[in-house]
């Protein structure tokens, strides 16, 4: 009688499952690196929003009245069209208010790279209430008013990407009367 022996390589469902253990640990990997993708990308424009934030308090520090670089709060720069593509700061200004090509140079703010968001920041005199959003529970933005006096400056800064493409975008928007940057829809 013959004995079968069994050699030392591997049997066609042992390799079966290797490979769909492979295939899904791929998935997860795949699925974690987009996260942090997106969280990258979201972080760019919470930085950038912080800076402008900063610059925009140096300018009425100097001057006594913020900067209103943009034609209105959806004028963005440095791409008027954000979208899946990084884009150099520092270009001329196709939307900037009063036609200034050179409207950014007031906040003398540069980000250390190109940008996948677009940038709006408007300012002005309040008036008897500004509309601001402020989060809620549930991570939405809700609209609330501040009450600014008729000579009270105040600021908006918007930033606005659609940074994967799927239509849905991504908006940070910060303001004068807080300090809280709102960020709604991370990561799209």
């Amino acid at each position: 009688m013959r004995k079968h022996q069994r050699t030392s390589g591997f049997t066609l469902v042992e390799l079966a499952i290797v490979v769909v253990i492979v295939g899904i640990l791929g998935v997860i990997g795949f699925a974690i690196y987009r996260r942090h993708r997106a969280t990258v990308r979201t972080t760019e424009a919470t930085q950038v929003t912080a800076g402008i934030r900063v610059a925009q308090e140096a300018v009425i520090t100097e001057r006594g009245t913020y900067a209103s670089v943009s034609n209105d709060s959806t004028s963005y720069y440095p791409a008027a069209t954000p979208g899946p593509f990084v884009t150099e700061w520092g270009g001329k200004c196709t939307n900037c208010a009063g036609g200034d090509v050179d409207g950014w140079n007031k906040l003398a703010f540069h980000p250390s790279g190109p940008v996948m968001f677009g940038y709006a920041t408007v300012a002005g005199i309040g008036g008897d209430s500004l509309a601001v959003n402020k989060p809620s529970a549930a991570n939405d933005v809700d609209t609330k008013s501040a009450s600014l006096k008729a000579t009270d400056p105040f600021y908006i800064t918007v930033a606005w990407g659609d940074t994967d493409g799927d239509g849905v975008p991504c908006v940070v928007l910060s303001y004068s009367t807080s300090n809280q940057i709102i960020v709604k829809s991370a990561g799209e």
